[in-house]
């Protein structure tokens, strides 16, 4: 079977590709950026039932000025590259360099070794981010990117770079994921959730009606199944996002009616430049057999806890 290195393998992503793929019987290398993220992401796999037989770990800290690349991955296959710098509210003066680092330059230099040792397909996870705030939705592949905050500007400088390297041979895939959920994520649905059982104040960014469009996990990495070593996708971009949209307050009343529990709420000003919608057309990625399966409600009736 073929080799898959997955960066950022220790991320909530990451890790459910490791367990995706290796379900499938490919040969992986699992990266993590310390010695303990990686020892933590070894004992999860165990806990389950992932056997490490075909999965060999790279400890790799992408913020380092030189890397030690190892020589297991010289015979990779594909690269699925998910490590990132993702938290929008964090996209601040001080955090630039982190993410400029790991959005831009990181993919530059992945990408770049991927061409180097004559890899079949390196796909890049990049983010609806990317498109800012488009005249129409739910937006296409097509629709004009204008981001509006640090994150959304630093992965489409990594689409471009990239994109840059498919220029010169590689085969590449841009991928980008929409608000995934899942068992293990600290996320939106998590941060609620924790909040309402400790009986704290819930702080909301904005008046609430801000919307996303879930995305369950597996579903995203069955995505990524159909578009792996597909040669109609060499050079080319899929939005990957759930088919409806779900508000804050819907989803707090959502998980605090699962929960029976009142929450306390607070709303304040946004601290950055945030999207009010986010919602992909999947017509594109429709065209390869992809169709979400499970819904945040079915999520959280029967998963959430």
């Amino acid at each position: 079977m073929s080799k898959i290195l997955i960066t950022g393998a220790t991320g909530f992503i990451g890790s459910w590709l490791v367990r995706y793929f290796s379900s499938k019987n490919h040969n992986l290398i699992a990266h993590g950026r310390t010695k303990e993220s990686v020892s933590i992401l070894k004992k999860n796999l165990k806990k389950n039932d992932i056997s490490l037989k075909n999965i060999e770990f790279w400890e790799q800290n992408f913020m380092e000025k030189e890397w030690d690349f190892s020589s297991t991955i010289s015979d990779v296959d594909a690269i699925i590259h998910t490590a990132a710098a993702t938290r929008v509210r964090k996209g601040f003066i001080d955090n630039y360099d982190e993410y400029f680092k790991l959005n831009v330059i990181c993919p530059k230099i992945l990408a770049k070794k991927a061409l180097e040792l004559n890899a079949k397909h390196f796909i890049h996870l990049s983010t609806g981010q990317v498109f800012g705030i488009p005249e129409k939705f739910p937006f296409t592949e097509q629709t004009p990117k204008n981001p509006i905050n640090l994150y959304g500007y630093t992965k489409l400088m990594g689409e471009y770079v990239v994109a840059s390297l498919g220029i010169l041979g590689l085969n590449y895939t841009i991928a980008r994921p929409f608000s995934v959920f899942g068992r293990g994520h600290y996320n939106i649905i998590s941060i609620i959730t924790d909040k309402i059982l400790k009986n704290d104040i819930l702080t909301i960014y904005g008046d609430g009606s801000q919307s996303r469009a879930f995305l369950y996990v597996i579903d995203f990495c069955c995505a990524i199944d159909l578009i792996l070593f597909n040669e109609k996708c060499y050079s080319e971009n899929f939005n990957i996002s759930g088919p409806k949209e779900y508000s804050v307050n819907y989803l707090v009343q959502l998980i605090s009616n699962t929960l029976k529990v009142k929450p306390k709420i607070e709303y304040k000003e946004p601290i950055v430049n945030e999207l009010m919608r986010n919602i992909a057309d999947l017509s594109k990625i429709r065209k390869l057999g992809f169709e979400p399966t499970k819904s945040l409600e079915e999520f959280i009736k029967n998963d959430l806890l």
